[in-house]
């Protein structure tokens, strides 16, 4: 397995699901922190699960047309877990609003009094897979061939650059 799962026997990890487009902007590489009001001590491997809700009104539309293309809302997946990453972090927004890539601070809430998640080592998905999600952070049990359907490592700056969002 790759190195997020060295250490583990199971292949059952952590998942969070997030409203689309923001799952996909985290299978893309350009959203390298989830926004929550929430904290966590977590940190290891997760899955990205998208709900079933697609939040047009509320996106980010210029950076979803940049990412996905223009017909964005029709094509991302819901209900369906679309990436694995590595959460390394959670701090408070106002500690790392000033340091954020354009796309990163487009596509999060970092009012103040809010946590910024950090994902990295984030890896999408071939095709997504069916899944059930649930609020907060909760178990998703992994395919046994999980290596074979990720994708490589993503580089958030790579793929902000590549859209012109750095």
């Amino acid at each position: 397995m790759t190195d997020l799962f060295q250490d583990t026997e199971t292949t059952t990890m952590k998942a969070l699901s997030l409203w689309q487009p923001w799952a996909s902007l985290v299978a893309a590489g350009v959203k390298l922190h989830e926004t929550r009001h929430w904290s966590t001590p977590y940190r290891g491997p997760i899955a990205i699960h998208a709900a079933k809700t697609l939040d047009v009104a509320g996106a980010p539309d210029l950076l979803c047309r940049a990412v996905f293309g223009d017909y964005w809302s029709r094509l991302l997946p819901l209900g369906m877990v679309v990436a694995v990453a590595e959460l390394t972090a959670c701090r408070p927004t106002e500690r790392i609003a000033d340091h954020l890539s354009r796309a990163d601070l487009a596509a999060g809430n970092f009012s103040r009094g809010r946590f910024a998640w950090r994902l990295d080592k984030v890896r999408a998905l071939k095709r997504p897979m069916p899944a059930v999600g649930r609020q907060g952070l909760f178990n998703w049990i992994a395919p046994e061939d999980l290596e074979a359907v990720l994708g490589p490592i993503l580089s958030h700056a790579a793929a902000c650059q590549a859209i012109g969002w750095n």
